[in-house]
Protein backbone atom coordinates (compact mmCIF):
# COMPACT_ATOMS: atom_id res chain seq x y z
CA UNK A 1 0.00 0.00 0.00
CA UNK A 2 1.53 3.21 -0.74
CA UNK A 3 1.86 6.14 1.89
CA UNK A 4 -0.76 8.02 0.58
CA UNK A 5 -3.46 5.27 1.10
CA UNK A 6 -1.75 4.84 4.53
CA UNK A 7 -2.46 8.45 5.30
CA UNK A 8 -6.13 8.28 4.21
CA UNK A 9 -6.44 5.21 6.71
CA UNK A 10 -5.68 7.18 8.97
CA UNK A 11 -7.73 10.21 8.32
CA UNK A 12 -10.58 7.88 7.89
CA UNK A 13 -10.14 6.69 11.54
CA UNK A 14 -10.00 10.21 13.00
CA UNK A 15 -13.43 11.18 11.08
CA UNK A 16 -15.09 8.06 12.47
CA UNK A 17 -14.16 8.39 15.58
CA UNK A 18 -15.63 11.99 15.94
CA UNK A 19 -18.42 10.92 14.04
CA UNK A 20 -18.97 8.38 16.78
CA UNK A 21 -18.24 10.66 19.79
CA UNK A 22 -21.11 13.18 17.50
CA UNK A 23 -23.22 10.23 18.12
CA UNK A 24 -22.59 9.78 22.09
CA UNK A 25 -23.44 13.21 22.56
CA UNK A 26 -26.72 13.14 20.80
CA UNK A 27 -27.93 10.24 22.62
CA UNK A 28 -26.72 11.87 25.99
CA UNK A 29 -28.86 15.28 25.00
CA UNK A 30 -31.57 12.94 24.06
CA UNK A 31 -31.93 10.72 26.70
CA UNK A 32 -31.66 13.74 29.12
CA UNK A 33 -34.61 15.54 27.07
CA UNK A 34 -36.59 12.23 27.34
CA UNK A 35 -36.28 12.41 31.21
CA UNK A 36 -37.34 16.29 31.44
CA UNK A 37 -40.19 15.77 29.24
CA UNK A 38 -41.13 11.78 30.06
CA UNK A 39 -40.76 11.45 26.75
CA UNK A 40 -41.30 7.81 26.39
CA UNK A 41 -40.64 7.43 22.27
CA UNK A 42 -37.86 9.50 23.13
CA UNK A 43 -36.05 7.15 25.40
CA UNK A 44 -37.03 4.09 23.52
CA UNK A 45 -35.45 5.79 20.75
CA UNK A 46 -31.99 6.23 22.49
CA UNK A 47 -32.05 3.17 23.31
CA UNK A 48 -32.56 1.88 19.96
CA UNK A 49 -29.88 4.06 18.62
CA UNK A 50 -27.67 1.93 20.90
CA UNK A 51 -26.96 -1.01 18.31
CA UNK A 52 -25.69 1.68 15.89
CA UNK A 53 -23.28 3.18 18.38
CA UNK A 54 -22.25 -0.33 19.21
CA UNK A 55 -22.11 -1.27 15.48
CA UNK A 56 -19.61 1.61 14.74
CA UNK A 57 -17.70 0.76 17.85
CA UNK A 58 -16.61 -1.97 16.25
CA UNK A 59 -15.92 -1.27 13.11
CA UNK A 60 -13.63 1.30 14.36
CA UNK A 61 -11.70 -1.07 16.47
CA UNK A 62 -11.86 -3.67 13.18
CA UNK A 63 -10.26 -0.99 11.03
CA UNK A 64 -7.72 0.02 13.87
CA UNK A 65 -6.54 -3.73 13.84
CA UNK A 66 -6.57 -4.04 10.08
CA UNK A 67 -3.89 -0.95 10.07
CA UNK A 68 -2.20 -2.51 12.44
CA UNK A 69 -2.09 -5.69 10.35
CA UNK A 70 -1.41 -4.53 7.11
CA UNK A 71 0.95 -1.78 8.10
CA UNK A 72 4.04 -0.92 10.03
CA UNK A 73 2.93 2.19 11.92
CA UNK A 74 5.84 4.21 13.51
CA UNK A 75 5.41 5.14 17.31
CA UNK A 76 3.83 8.24 16.68
CA UNK A 77 1.13 5.94 14.88
CA UNK A 78 0.98 3.36 16.98
CA UNK A 79 0.13 5.92 20.08
CA UNK A 80 -2.29 7.42 17.82
CA UNK A 81 -3.67 3.79 16.61
CA UNK A 82 -4.29 2.87 20.11
CA UNK A 83 -5.44 5.88 21.58
CA UNK A 84 -8.41 5.47 19.04
CA UNK A 85 -9.03 2.34 19.88
CA UNK A 86 -9.31 3.59 23.46
CA UNK A 87 -11.34 6.32 23.13
CA UNK A 88 -14.00 4.73 21.11
CA UNK A 89 -14.23 2.29 24.11
CA UNK A 90 -15.12 4.79 26.09
CA UNK A 91 -17.35 6.40 23.72
CA UNK A 92 -19.02 3.17 23.66
CA UNK A 93 -19.18 2.83 27.23
CA UNK A 94 -21.21 6.44 27.39
CA UNK A 95 -23.76 5.59 24.98
CA UNK A 96 -24.33 2.68 27.05
CA UNK A 97 -25.12 5.15 30.11
CA UNK A 98 -27.14 6.98 27.78
CA UNK A 99 -28.92 4.10 26.60
CA UNK A 100 -29.71 3.13 30.66
CA UNK A 101 -30.65 6.62 31.15
CA UNK A 102 -33.48 6.15 28.53
CA UNK A 103 -34.13 2.39 30.17
CA UNK A 104 -34.37 4.30 33.65
CA UNK A 105 -36.98 6.17 32.64
CA UNK A 106 -38.82 3.43 31.21
CA UNK A 107 -38.97 1.42 34.40
CA UNK A 108 -39.50 4.95 36.72
CA UNK A 109 -42.78 6.04 34.91
CA UNK A 110 -44.22 2.46 35.80
CA UNK A 111 -43.67 3.36 39.55
CA UNK A 112 -46.81 3.81 41.47
CA UNK A 113 -45.61 7.18 42.78
CA UNK A 114 -43.79 9.40 40.42
CA UNK A 115 -40.19 11.51 40.90
CA UNK A 116 -39.64 14.52 39.37
CA UNK A 117 -36.07 14.90 38.56
CA UNK A 118 -34.22 17.70 40.91
CA UNK A 119 -33.01 21.12 38.71
CA UNK A 120 -29.20 19.53 39.61
CA UNK A 121 -30.14 16.51 37.27
CA UNK A 122 -30.38 18.83 34.24
CA UNK A 123 -27.18 20.33 35.17
CA UNK A 124 -25.46 17.15 35.52
CA UNK A 125 -26.26 16.23 31.91
CA UNK A 126 -25.76 19.60 30.73
CA UNK A 127 -21.94 19.82 32.27
CA UNK A 128 -21.71 15.71 31.11
CA UNK A 129 -22.44 16.67 27.32
CA UNK A 130 -20.23 19.83 28.07
CA UNK A 131 -16.99 17.51 29.20
CA UNK A 132 -17.56 15.05 26.25
CA UNK A 133 -17.35 18.00 23.53
CA UNK A 134 -14.19 19.38 25.18
CA UNK A 135 -12.96 16.25 25.66
CA UNK A 136 -13.39 15.40 21.32
CA UNK A 137 -12.22 18.82 20.95
CA UNK A 138 -8.40 17.92 22.61
CA UNK A 139 -8.43 15.18 20.73
CA UNK A 140 -9.04 17.00 17.65
CA UNK A 141 -6.83 19.76 18.04
CA UNK A 142 -4.58 17.42 20.22
CA UNK A 143 -4.37 19.97 22.83
CA UNK A 144 -3.20 18.98 26.43
CA UNK A 145 -4.37 22.29 27.97
CA UNK A 146 -8.17 21.54 26.73
CA UNK A 147 -7.51 17.83 28.53
CA UNK A 148 -6.37 19.42 31.52
CA UNK A 149 -9.82 22.14 31.95
CA UNK A 150 -11.79 18.78 32.46
CA UNK A 151 -10.59 18.14 35.73
CA UNK A 152 -12.68 21.47 37.05
CA UNK A 153 -15.52 20.01 35.07
CA UNK A 154 -15.41 16.92 36.79
CA UNK A 155 -15.04 18.69 39.98
CA UNK A 156 -18.44 20.93 39.15
CA UNK A 157 -20.46 17.28 38.30
CA UNK A 158 -18.78 16.06 41.66
CA UNK A 159 -20.64 18.87 43.77
CA UNK A 160 -24.02 18.48 42.18
CA UNK A 161 -23.67 14.71 42.46
CA UNK A 162 -24.00 15.15 46.30
CA UNK A 163 -26.02 17.07 46.21
CA UNK A 164 -28.86 15.73 44.00
CA UNK A 165 -28.42 12.34 45.24
CA UNK A 166 -28.99 14.03 49.39
CA UNK A 167 -31.96 15.74 47.74
CA UNK A 168 -33.55 12.10 46.92
CA UNK A 169 -31.92 10.54 49.79
CA UNK A 170 -33.96 13.35 51.82
CA UNK A 171 -37.41 12.94 49.75
CA UNK A 172 -37.19 9.12 50.16
CA UNK A 173 -37.04 9.48 53.99
CA UNK A 174 -40.29 11.77 53.81
CA UNK A 175 -42.29 10.33 51.55
CA UNK A 176 -41.45 6.76 51.43
CA UNK A 177 -43.66 5.75 48.38
CA UNK A 178 -41.88 7.58 46.40
CA UNK A 179 -38.90 5.04 47.42
CA UNK A 180 -39.15 3.20 44.06
CA UNK A 181 -38.52 5.69 42.05
CA UNK A 182 -36.02 7.61 43.45
CA UNK A 183 -34.15 4.38 43.00
CA UNK A 184 -34.45 4.54 39.36
CA UNK A 185 -33.55 8.43 39.81
CA UNK A 186 -29.89 7.63 41.77
CA UNK A 187 -29.18 5.13 39.16
CA UNK A 188 -29.56 7.98 36.51
CA UNK A 189 -27.66 10.26 38.62
CA UNK A 190 -24.40 7.17 38.98
CA UNK A 191 -25.18 6.79 34.77
CA UNK A 192 -24.00 10.50 34.41
CA UNK A 193 -21.39 10.69 37.16
CA UNK A 194 -19.75 7.74 35.26
CA UNK A 195 -20.15 9.29 31.70
CA UNK A 196 -18.17 12.55 33.46
CA UNK A 197 -15.54 10.42 34.30
CA UNK A 198 -15.24 8.57 30.86
CA UNK A 199 -14.93 11.75 29.46
CA UNK A 200 -11.67 12.74 31.64
CA UNK A 201 -10.27 8.88 30.56
CA UNK A 202 -10.75 10.25 26.79
CA UNK A 203 -8.63 13.29 28.46
CA UNK A 204 -5.80 11.46 29.67
CA UNK A 205 -5.79 9.41 26.05
CA UNK A 206 -5.13 12.60 24.67
CA UNK A 207 -2.49 13.68 26.98
CA UNK A 208 -0.81 10.09 26.02
CA UNK A 209 -1.13 10.78 22.56
CA UNK A 210 0.42 14.14 22.34
CA UNK A 211 3.00 13.74 25.49
CA UNK A 212 3.78 9.30 25.23
CA UNK A 213 3.24 10.10 29.16
CA UNK A 214 0.46 8.81 31.20
CA UNK A 215 -1.30 11.11 33.86
CA UNK A 216 -4.38 10.67 35.73
CA UNK A 217 -7.11 13.28 35.43
CA UNK A 218 -9.46 11.52 37.78
CA UNK A 219 -7.48 9.83 40.07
Amino acid sequence: MTREHYIRQLDSLRENLLRLGSMVEHALERAMKSLETWDMALASQVVHDDLEIDATWHAIEEQVIKVIATQQPVARDVRLLSTTFAIAGELERIGDYAAGIGRRLQRVTSRPALVTPPPGLSEMGKLARRMLTISLEAFLRQEIATAHSLVKEEEQVDILEKRVRQELLTLAQHEPQRLEAVVDMLEVVHLLERAADRTTNIGERVIYLVTNTNEELNP
